[in-house]
């Protein structure tokens, strides 16, 4: 007896757009009709074309023990190809933080040089402060004034 797509989608365990999505037009021509049921035109999968999709999703919830079993549609090299790349990731996380690690190093070096250079440069200023308030001092000293002899007459 034929099969609508949501009889399909919870006789196999998945949704109706997963059985969509295996319905292309080649699938339709051969295995699908269109029957009115309950007043309403419904797509009715054939006997053959469910045998075909009972076949591609592992015949239903029953999975079977071993090697085969998946979760969901994914298959063994698919998984040991996201393992590789958890492991690549991995190593790429681990990197970056060494990374981290000697930026900070590096910018706590840098925060004690611009402090030993600010220090430095206040030094330098009290230094020349003190040097112009000694010459302001001498120049603020008046000269002792030379007496000329002809301004006596």
């Amino acid at each position: 007896m034929p099969k609508t797509i949501r009889e399909l989608a919870d006789e196999f365990g998945v949704s109706k757009q997963a059985i969509r999505k295996k319905l292309d037009a080649n699938f339709r021509a051969n295995y699908v009709q269109t029957v009115p049921r309950n007043g309403v035109q419904t797509l009715v999968v054939s006997n053959s074309g469910y045998l075909l999709l009972k076949k591609h999703f592992g015949g239903g919830n029953s999975q079977e023990l071993g090697e085969e079993t998946f979760t969901g549609n994914m298959s063994i090299n698919t998984i040991e190809l996201l393992n590789q790349q958890l492991a690549i990731k991995d190593i790429q996380i681990k990197e970056k933080d060494e990374q981290l690690k000697s930026m900070q190093k590096l910018l706590d070096q840098s925060q004690q040089l611009q402090l030993m250079t600010e220090k430095k440069l206040e030094e330098l200023k009290e230094t020349s402060i003190a040097k112009n308030d000694l010459s302001s001092d001498i120049d603020k000293t008046p000269l002792p004034r030379k007496k000329y002899w002809w301004k006596f007459w």
